[in-house]
């Protein structure tokens, strides 16, 4: 399902953050109690909140019994923000998910990474070069659009976790993905109901593909979401993000 409207206005997106970490996420700060992000969240003056904790194959992370024990402490916060307990799932593979699909369709929220190369259990491709992970992870998205898994991509086509790639070969993978694969890719993923994170993150680290990314998706109407892989409350705030958004992508 699509979170929120269809916009490409950086000032309403910012207002909805929706890659954030609680203390069930493995690195999170400790104050990432959801009461301490419920509250940062309305003080930032965000619309909607979306907890997006990890769920990676073999992490020992029961995700089906902390989304209910988020729900329920939820219950017990009163907020005029939209608070949404989700996941941060794995498609670890080409047709291979880290969850059994009741979980999937139980969360608020079901944003899928697919870049987390440096776990052991994860799928790589046959050809280590730029291109090759360029092309697994448009299989693997692809595949994933067969489904009704996913309500999100996290961090699309970050190459942050690709071991052993230098910051060269990091650019080049993104570059090696021409705009009518990415146009392609995007547009099953907008027929699957499935909207694209703006990682704030990639998007300031990568700014020609962010800028790339954000062009590509509006010209085939996708959904986009916002995003900052917050783990920590100072992460979780927006405020400000809009303005270096916009000198990303022009």
């Amino acid at each position: 399902m699509f979170a929120l409207e269809r916009t490409y206005d950086l000032d309403e997106l910012v207002r909805h953050n929706m890659h954030t970490h609680s203390v069930c996420s493995t690195y999170s700060r400790r104050e990432m109690t959801l009461a301490a992000m419920v509250k940062k969240a309305e003080e930032a003056g965000l619309k909607t909140l979306a907890i997006t904790d990890h769920s990676d194959p073999g992490d020992d992370i029961d995700t089906y019994a902390n989304f209910r024990m988020l729900k329920e402490e939820l219950g017990r916060i009163e907020t005029p923000v939209r608070v949404l307990i989700g996941a941060e799932l794995s498609a670890y593979g080409v047709g291979k998910y880290g969850e059994p699909y009741f979980v999937d369709k139980a969360l608020d929220f079901a944003s899928y990474s697919h870049i987390h190369y440096h776990l052991d259990v994860w799928d790589q491709p046959e050809d280590r070069s730029p291109r090759g992970y360029a092309e697994q992870n448009l299989a693997v998205l692809n595949a994933l659009f067969e489904t009704d898994r996913a309500d999100n991509i996290a961090h699309p086509f970050a190459p942050y976790k690709i071991p052993g790639f230098d910051e060269a070969q990091k650019h080049a993978t993104l570059r090696a993905m021409t705009d009518n694969e990415l146009g392609d890719v995007m547009e099953k993923g907008e027929r699957a109901r499935c909207s694209w994170e703006i990682h704030t993150r990639t998007f300031f680290a990568y700014p020609e593909f962010g800028a790339r990314f954000f062009r590509v998706g509006r010209e085939v109407g996708v959904h986009f979401c916002l995003g900052t892989d917050a783990h920590s409350l100072e992460e979780l705030d927006t405020r400000g993000l809009a303005r270096r958004l916009k000198a990303v992508v022009g």
